[in-house]
């Protein structure tokens, strides 16, 4: 398979490209792709991929720098000692990437206009992202199976009766399979989904962010007035 390569542009200032930088590098580390991120956000899917891809108007809250932290807890990445920009730190410059996808790896050449303090040249930067364990189709459908177990089990709890984020659930079913390496969100937001179609939980916003919570069977009383059916 030859590797596919893709590139990208979009403009940040110096602050804006230091957060950008971390949270590419935090993503590489933990192996989730963007979607991954944007369920852990209890984003629509397309939220972080925008961000990550410097699209217009595409940029983090507050509240969603504090949920990051919280999903990349622990993490650390170097801090970035730009020299001094004649055009300023708050001036907008082109952040230009280059993506190279193999069987294995994901890399990124990222190429910024600023240099590093002591540095002579402008400052590029590698970031390598290896990719999750490659399972056969029997593996991933007994993983399907756990985490649909685990979510049952927890939602028989009450544990969906209030909404639940997607970093809240995914904690709890990583917990239960025992840390796999095999486990990624975009697992548990399949089953999430599955039980969303059978009407078994419901997406509620809630202060910006999508919450899964039970489906509430509400008693209406049929035509005749006596016998009662239920509908969600």
């Amino acid at each position: 398979m030859e590797p596919k390569v893709t590139s990208y542009a979009g403009l940040l200032d110096q602050s804006g490209f230091k957060q950008w930088y971390k949270y590419q590098k935090l993503r590489a580390a933990h192996r989730y792709d963007a979607e991954d991120v944007s369920f852990l956000m209890s984003k629509p899917s397309f939220y972080f991929r925008d961000y990550e891809m410097m699209e217009t108007g595409a940029k983090l809250t507050c509240e969603d720098d504090a949920v990051l932290s919280e999903i990349f807890c622990g993490q650390y990445v170097e801090i970035l000692d730009f020299d001094k920009d004649d055009f300023g730190i708050f001036e907008k410059r082109i952040i230009r990437i280059r993506r190279t996808e193999s069987l294995t790896t994901i890399d990124y050449l990222v190429s910024t206009p600023w240099r590093l303090n002591g540095k002579s040249k402008a400052a590029k930067f590698k970031i390598q992202q290896e990719k999750g364990v490659i399972m056969s189709r029997e593996e991933e459908a007994d993983l399907l199976q756990q985490v649909s177990f685990i979510l049952d089990k927890l939602s028989s709890a009450g544990f969906f009766r209030c909404g639940r984020a997607g970093l809240e659930i995914y904690q709890e079913v990583e917990a239960r399979v025992r840390w796999s390496p095999c486990l990624r969100p975009r697992y548990v937001k399949q089953v999430l989904y599955q039980q969303l179609s059978a009407g078994r939980l419901y997406l509620k916003a809630n202060h910006g962010q999508l919450r899964f919570q039970e489906a509430q069977l509400n008693p209406i009383r049929n035509s005749t007035g006596n016998v009662p059916v239920y509908s969600l």
